[in-house]
């Protein structure tokens, strides 16, 4: 897949001034350029810029970065390993700091990942796992609600809004009426926009005719609903899932997460509904479906050119 320089600024975390002087005056990458001649970028690409904004961010120049190898970059920054371990005491970090109360010492270490980490990364390995860990936390007894709730509320603040910009059809995030919890959905719709995807996330408690209204009038091309079962509606649950595919125009495809809106579209079986089993699944997905579309659509528009 090839890539805009705007959705390589979200993906890299690097402003498009600093990914042209990079490619002028380093040679960082050689993107190619379509008939228009606007910069498009592979996805060797990207993953050389992200790994030379992870390296510089800790203090390597440019210059220095420029003529070395993917690998040799790299082992500068850590492998994958060193990655995974970093972010495994990056939430324990955070969970400690949601135990003592410390919003101030959280806020610096979301901050700091945030600088750090990309944005797919930064919601599968630190954003998600914390957020699982003080649920678990108190499920057992560890921490008390209050805690959940402050380490809930940092995170949604650190994910800031949904990316409304552009003309692109989006992907709109809900959670029913019923389910109070919409982080799960916040942090699929982080994941969308580290792909590049225009995004709006309506928040929760919306009804389904509000969701159905909405992607009617932004020509949206999916709704994903999350229901997590926090209070087990099944029934509830199973009604709202239907009243989306029902209403929704023929060409927006439903997606289900979270365990309860999962097992209900599992249940369904019906071909408009697609079941979420996690936020990989969501990011796996995001990726076939609008890939695939995007390159359906570049091939229809090459026939048509002149």
């Amino acid at each position: 897949m090839n890539y805009s320089i705007a959705a390589v600024s979200r993906l890299t975390h690097l402003s498009p001034d600093v990914i042209r002087v990079w490619e002028r005056r380093y040679q960082m990458v050689a993107p190619a350029r379509d008939a228009t001649g606007a910069r498009t970028y592979s996805e060797q690409d990207v993953a050389r810029l992200a790994l030379a904004g992870a390296a510089t961010r800790l203090g390597h120049p440019i210059r220095t970065l420029a003529r070395l190898q993917d690998d040799e970059i790299r082992a500068l920054i850590g492998g994958p390993n060193e990655r995974q371990e970093g972010a495994g005491r990056t939430v324990e970090r955070l969970v400690d700091a949601a135990r003592a109360g410390d919003a101030a010492r959280a806020v610096q270490i979301l901050r700091a990942a945030a600088s750090l980490v990309p944005a797919r990364e930064l919601v599968l390995e630190i954003f998600a796992p914390a957020l699982r860990r003080i649920g678990e936390e108190w499920a057992c007894g560890r921490a008390e609600v209050w805690q959940e709730h402050l380490l809930s509320d940092l995170v949604r603040s650190a994910i800031g809004s949904s990316g409304t910009s552009g003309t692109a059809r989006p992907i709109l995030f809900v959670t029913p009426p019923f389910e109070p919890h919409g982080f799960g959905t916040a942090l699929a719709a982080m994941l969308a926009g580290a792909r590049g995807i225009r995004t709006i996330d309506l928040g929760t408690r919306v009804p389904a005719s509000e969701a159905v209204a909405a992607a009617t009038a932004t020509r949206a091309r999916a709704v994903v609903a999350g229901i997590s079962g926090a209070l087990p509606r099944p029934a509830l649950a199973r009604a709202y899932c239907e009243e989306l595919a029902a209403g929704l125009p023929d060409a927006v495809e439903v997606w289900m997460g979270g365990p309860l809106g999962t097992r209900v579209a599992t249940e369904l079986q019906n071909p408009r509904v697609t079941p979420v089993e996690s936020l990989e699944a969501f990011d796996r997905l995001i990726v076939a479906r609008y890939q695939a579309r995007r390159r359906v659509s570049e091939k229809s528009a090459a026939l048509v050119r002149p």
